[in-house]
């Protein structure tokens, strides 16, 4: 009889450890920078999909650590800012000691790669790139006191970079057909930039930061993200028809139905993480579709 009462309390005392185990992981995901980090190597991603640009682990390694660093320099700047709108990723990361000797870890390992794999003009640029992200919080985003949506535009534009980034970084010649990818791309992170300003709207409103939301209020914020999400599919689809993205691109169509539910679920509860979270993973999974929608216009041929 106790030895049965032992495995069943091993077995529940396994069952918890795995529990937390996957608690801490999805933690460190969300709150750690890994998630944007992810995200724009699903834009390079795409980008070499969509351009038959062959891949190797280098691009995706540096891309990834560089809004690794970006992200988790950032979001542990504002820890102490955010424990009235995001206390859960505030907690987390004051919690985290060791945040800022990560970045700088992330950061030397960046330019050192860069240094081994590319050219010194190359380097320059992902280093002028890595610069101006762990700058932004401490400099950039105070000129949205002055202007305004100048944050929203400032990272929308470092991600849009992103979508032409392989053609830099493998020295090829950059298309019309990508500067139209990463004009997509500007469009639709500057949807999810706004959106995340409107938790932080009366933070923001506060500090003086003209922000979308903070501008617009409750009631007119809803329009520009409706708006914006509209714009980007008679964008995408403006480009397939016209022949300067190819047709398999429509897969990712699915993605806009996608974003009017987080934004609804934003409208409705602003205060609710997990829509913010949604909206996150957006970016990582533009790539998958793109690849999925290639993967059937190939079988469609044979």
């Amino acid at each position: 009889m106790s030895s049965n009462v032992h495995a069943v309390s091993s077995g529940l005392g396994f069952r918890n450890d795995i529990v937390m185990l996957m608690n801490m992981l999805w933690r460190e995901l969300v709150f750690g920078g890994h998630l944007f980090a992810i995200g724009s190597v699903s834009v390079v991603m795409a980008c070499c999909i969509m351009f038959m640009i062959p891949v190797s682990w280098d691009i995706l390694f540096v891309t990834y650590l560089m809004f690794y660093a970006i992200y988790l320099y950032d979001y542990t700047q504002g820890a102490s800012s955010d424990e009235a709108t995001n206390s859960s990723r505030a907690k987390y990361l004051l919690c985290k000691n060791k945040s800022k000797c990560t970045v700088i870890i992330s950061s030397t390992v960046f330019f050192t790669i860069m240094i081994f794999f590319t050219s010194f003009t190359i380097t320059a640029i992902g280093i002028a790139i890595l610069v101006l992200g762990l700058l932004y919080g401490s400099h950039f985003k105070k000129l949205t006191k002055k202007i305004p949506a100048f944050k929203n535009v400032f990272v929308s534009i470092v991600w849009a970079f992103m979508a032409i980034f392989a053609f830099v970084y493998y020295s090829l010649p950059i298309t019309y057909g990508a500067m139209m990818l990463a004009l997509f791309v500007f469009i639709r992170m500057m949807n999810i930039q706004i959106l995340f300003d409107v938790r932080d709207m009366e933070g923001d409103r506060k500090d003086g930061l003209l922000t979308v939301p903070a501008i617009l209020g409750d009631r007119k914020y809803p329009f520009i993200l409706r708006l914006i999400n509209i714009v980007s599919i008679i964008f995408m689809l403006e480009c397939v028809v016209m022949g300067i993205l190819p047709a398999f691109t429509l897969a990712i169509i699915p993605m806009f139905y996608y974003a009017v539910s987080y934004i609804n679920r934003v409208v409705r509860s602003r205060k609710e993480y997990t829509s913010y979270v949604f909206a996150a993973f957006e970016p990582i999974m533009w790539s998958i579709f793109i690849f999925a929608g290639k993967y059937v216009a190939m079988l469609s041929v044979f």
